[in-house]
């Protein structure tokens, strides 16, 4: 008896090989959508965190003076330390081709040979005898090969915060993923040793420690090793500038990251979900052919326990097959995907396949779901009565609608028989239509986050309407400042700001924090406009009244609007109310008044920031690197100076990433939608065999078939684009917020795209034909006499 099952699903599926093929190619298709976008997202979810992890980050890093090795023996000695080991940094600027500087982060490593904590590795391609670099030697993290213009060998000219000069020689690259990526925070990180540093006249003004812990918590975490580091280093007569705690260390650009994983997430499931529909799609039009051959099988004596195994047979069969046909192609795209998502954020996929689990996934929904649907609608036909079965099938005669649509003679005759099909099968159409419309709503979404995004960038930019920021190495009175800048040209406004790292202490005392940057700006500034979120700016009411960034907020949960904190600097304090929260791209800052910042540090005439606002049509790069050199010959280091041109690149750079991923997530959906939609009108010109036959016979051409399939298309695809214009904004606002909270930790205004309708609009007509097109020719180029004999 089972053989003669096995016969019977074998015939079934060679005499509708037409609809078997579809059927197949759909399942297929949509299997492997999904299955390369969830084994993407399995890679991703685990190896982003273990290759940082693996890189051994520091849960205390001190900025200190110099260290003599014996002290850093009894810090590695410390109940609680895993590992100490000291990479001073020396900020300097390099030019990467003729007058192109970018900043430099150059850490200081004592041994290339033996890195115990944030550690980095040699990119491929770098030759021995670079590991370690001779003297004169640099190495630059492979991020940074988007910003050089030659190879190794290279000279590379050196300009040092503290106003030294010299010429590297560029020897090859690291691979450092504990760095943030260089094309989205626009600067170099460069690693030499003490001897280079000391060949190019370098002293070092203090040092910095890794250290790591042996625990994440309890007696032997960060926080709690924190004051017995201090303790000691006082006790050694070495100074700490400053600590920062992580009892969990957590990669700087983690939100990046999280968001990254939520959108893999969703794509996941949302191609899961299409995939889904298109079965149903697929099966529930295959069965509507076969409701007159469950009722011959009853009237032969068939069960309906029978009948519902055979065809149970036939669908595990057929989803069997798809899901071993679309594995192994699943699972390489996925691979693929993965190591460019991943590349994006400077990553290597640790795990070289995804895990066995994936294709578990894939071949239990290739499976069980097309077993699912048929027990759905296999089950509701042998539950008909004989009678019923044997006559007309669903769908295939007129109804409320064929009758409207008789009246409706305005329509060309061909528009007027596709809109007719559609009516007289609407289930398949509806369910193709909604498919579709699930790819267009990602396509506006994608567009509609990214409006949000570049217009809450540009919304904040207009806050901070200066051009230049420098900012000094140490503070420098400002009577001293206003001379050298006084007189040219270029420069239209000038303010002096006040700076000073502090860490937040509660009411009680106790640290809430790492040092957080306070700035008191000029009271009569002009080039701020905070963007209040809730509270007041600063407005000299309340002396000790400070206003908090969005991020802050996030990162300090302690911090609440309203409440009364210590700022700590040094051995000096001051007494603060938060009284307002604004809104701004980068990490926290405090916005303080005079008073505070007069409490924290002396010398009030002293200046750490300066803001320019320069002449219109002034090249902001080149004024910022002209001034940086003549201060610096003049005596004053500058430390940094940025343009708002680069903070907007640094923006940009952020923000293109999550673009780019959003419209390829949406080229998927989009993609899944037309491979839906081919197979609808696939499924609809094998049923429709003998009517295509009947209509050829008539004297229909070839040339009228393609355009009447080419109209169904276009009908279904107008339906899922109007869909998906209702479903794109109930999808834009969360994604749009969810985006702002990872990103800047509050939501994005969120906007919708103004040429999105008319893009989608556009899009669903080309894939209507595109879909039509390859079914239309088939149904064209079929013989009449084949035609007329199918069933």
């Amino acid at each position: 008896m089972t053989a003669v099952r096995l016969k019977k699903v074998a015939r079934d599926f060679g005499v509708r090989w037409g609809r078997t093929l579809m059927a197949f190619a759909g399942l297929t298709i949509g299997l492997f959508v999904a299955g390369a976008v969830v084994a993407a997202y399995s890679l991703l979810r685990t190896d982003l965190d273990a290759g940082y992890r693996r890189t051994n980050p520091p849960n205390l890093v001190l900025r200190t003076d110099a260290v003599s090795p014996e002290v850093l023996r009894r810090l590695a000695a410390l109940p609680g330390v895993a590992a100490v080991e000291e990479r001073p940094l020396v900020m300097a600027r390099v030019q990467t081709r003729p007058g192109r500087w970018w900043p430099l982060e150059l850490a200081v490593v004592d041994d290339f040979r033996d890195l115990r904590v944030a550690t980095f590795a040699p990119d491929a391609g770098l030759p021995k005898e670079a590991w370690p670099p001779p003297t004169g030697g640099l190495l630059l993290e492979r991020d940074g090969r988007y910003f050089m213009e030659g190879g190794p060998g290279a000279a590379l000219p050196l300009r040092f915060a503290g106003g030294g000069t010299a010429s590297g020689t560029f020897s090859g690259y690291v691979f450092d993923p504990g760095q943030h990526p260089s094309r989205m925070e626009m600067v170099l990180y460069g690693y030499v040793t003490r001897a280079t540093l000391a060949a190019w006249g370098q002293a070092l003004d203090g040092t910095r420690l890794l250290l790591t812990t042996r625990a994440s918590s309890g007696p032997e975490s960060a926080g709690a090793l924190a004051p017995a580091v201090d303790s000691m280093l006082a006790a050694a007569g070495v100074a700490v500038r400053r600590m920062d705690i992580q009892d969990m260390p957590v990669y700087g650009h983690q939100n990046q990251l999280d968001a990254l994983m939520v959108l893999m997430a969703g794509l996941a499931l949302t191609t899961l979900v299409m995939g889904m529909v298109l079965v149903v799609n697929l099966i529930d039009g295959m069965m509507t052919r076969e409701r007159r051959v469950v009722g011959v099988l009853r009237v032969l004596g068939a069960r309906p326990g029978q009948v519902l195994r055979d065809y149970l047979l036939a669908a595990g069969a057929l989803g069997l097959a798809a899901a071993l046909a679309s594995l192994w192609p699943a699972l390489a795209v996925g691979t693929v995907m993965a190591r460019f998502l991943a590349a994006g954020n400077n990553f290597d996929l640790l795990t070289p396949r995804p895990p066995l689990w994936v294709a578990a996934v894939i071949l239990v929904f290739g499976v069980g779901t097309p077993l699912a649907v048929a027990t759905w609608r296999v089950g509701r036909t042998v539950r008909l009565p004989v009678r019923l079965a044997l006559i007309r099938a669903e769908g295939q005669g007129g109804g409320w609608g064929v009758g409207m649509l008789g009246r409706a003679v305005f329509l060309p005759l061909l528009p007027r028989l596709a809109v007719g099909t559609v009516l007289r099968r609407p289930r398949p159409a509806l369910l193709s239509a909604l498919v579709l419309a699930i790819g267009l709503a990602f396509f506006l979404t994608a567009l509609n986050v990214r409006a949000s995004m570049q217009g809450t960038a540009a919304a904040v930019a207009r806050t901070k309407p200066y051009d230049v920021q420098l900012a000094l190495r140490q503070p420098y009175p400002a009577d001293r400042l206003r001379p050298l800048l006084a007189g040219r040209a270029q420069i239209r406004a000038a303010e002096y700001w006040r700076a000073i790292p502090a860490i937040p202490l509660g009411a009680d005392g106790a640290r809430l924090g790492n040092a957080i940057p306070v700035v008191a700006p000029p009271a009569d500034t002009r080039l701020l406009r905070p963007d209040l979120l809730a509270g007041r700016w600063l407005d000299g009411t309340q002396p000790h009244g400070v206003v908090v960034t969005q991020k802050l907020l996030a990162d300090v949960p302690a911090f609440q609007l309203g409440g009364g904190y210590q700022l700590r600097a040094g051995d000096r304090a001051a007494p603060v109310t938060v009284i307002g929260v604004v809104r701004e791209f980068g990490p926290g800052r405090i916005y303080a008044p005079a008073a505070v910042m007069d409490a924290l540090r002396p010398s009030p005439a002293d200046a750490d920031l300066v803001y320019l606002a320069l002449a219109p049509g002034a090249d902001q790069r080149q004024a910022a690197q002209e001034l940086q050199d003549d201060l610096t010959t003049a005596g004053i280091q500058v430390g940094e100076a940025e343009t708002a041109g680069m903070l907007k690149a640094i923006i940009d750079g952020h923000l293109d990433f999550i673009t780019l991923i959003l419209m390829a997530i949406s080229a998927l959906a989009l993609a899944t939608g037309v491979l839906g939609l081919a197979a609808c009108i696939g499924v609809s010109v094998a049923e429709r065999a003998r009517e295509i036959g009947v209509m050829k016979a008539m004297g229909g051409g070839g040339a009228t078939l393609v355009r009447l399939f080419i109209y169904e298309a276009v009908l279904i695809a107008v339906l899922g684009w109007g869909v998906a214009g209702a479903l794109a904004p109930l999808i834009s606002r969360p994604v749009v917020a969810r985006f702002g909270q990872s990103i800047i930790r509050y939501p994005f205004d969120y906007q919708a795209c103004v040429w999105g309708g008319a893009a989608g609009l556009g899009i669903a007509l080309v894939v209507a034909v595109l879909a039509a097109l390859a079914p239309a020719l088939t149904a064209a180029r079929a013989a009449v006499t084949t035609a007329l004999r199918a069933e």
